[in-house]
């Protein structure tokens, strides 16, 4: 399975960051807030403090694209029961594309 064919032009910096991101984490789920934090961090990039910062990125995917699509690239499910962080990683479907082209 690919991406669709301009997924990588529609990369913006903080998509490009959000990706590289998560591929960094190996798979493993990393909270949102320690997302935006490391994209500030380790990609020297203005991110907002609050969890839309990130809903943005996962919407522009869904209205380009689809839900499952969104889904199948970066599941998220919630920290706790207590439904206060979200965690997300990089889905396997494109795990071993994004890999390649990002030289992960």
């Amino acid at each position: 399975m690919t991406v669709p064919d301009d997924f990588f032009e529609r990369l913006s910096p903080k998509k490009n960051a959000l990706l590289k991101v998560l591929l960094d984490a190996e798979g493993e789920w990393v909270r949102g807030v320690d997302i935006r934090q490391r994209m500030r961090d380790n990609h020297g990039l203005s991110v907002p403090h609050d969890t839309g910062a990130l809903n943005i990125h996962l919407s522009h995917w869904v209205q380009w694209y689809s839900e499952e699509f969104r889904r199948d690239l970066i599941p998220g499910q919630w920290e706790d029961d207590s439904h206060t962080h979200v965690e997300f990683r990089i889905g396997e479907k494109y795990e071993d594309e994004l890999r390649d082209w990002f030289g992960k």
